[in-house]
């Protein structure tokens, strides 16, 4: 009687071993997972944050951030460089695209410094 109970024995010790090393396996993939998430937010959130626009647009409510393109005055010019036309041209057609970001307080189709 004492040889068939040790197969059993040793079948249900391997049974919660499994059982218990599965969940900790699984545990821990949760947690790969909830950080690489986390990455994969922050990541997304590059770049500056929104100001806070609580008493910023007078009297208007809701006063919300934005982001809006940033452009040089009217009337103003790029500072002269050294470089040739061809050069000036080349990073021209390079970053033609690039419209740097920043940040204004918007209520009412107004827009606010922050």
């Amino acid at each position: 009687m004492a040889m068939s109970e040790s197969p059993l024995r040793a079948f249900l010790a391997a049974m919660v071993l499994s059982f218990l090393l599965g969940a900790a396996t699984c545990s821990r993939t949760t947690t790969t997972l909830s950080s690489f998430q986390n990455l994969a937010e922050d990541k997304s959130r590059l770049g500056s944050t929104p100001p806070s626009c609580h008493n910023r647009c007078n009297a208007c409510n809701p006063c919300k951030p934005i982001q809006v393109a940033t452009t040089l005055p009217s009337g103003s010019s790029r500072p002269s460089t050294s470089r040739s036309a061809a050069d000036e041209a080349a990073a021209y057609a390079q970053y033609s695209n690039y419209k740097p970001l920043g940040w204004k307080c918007r209520c009412a189709g107004r827009l606010y410094n922050p």
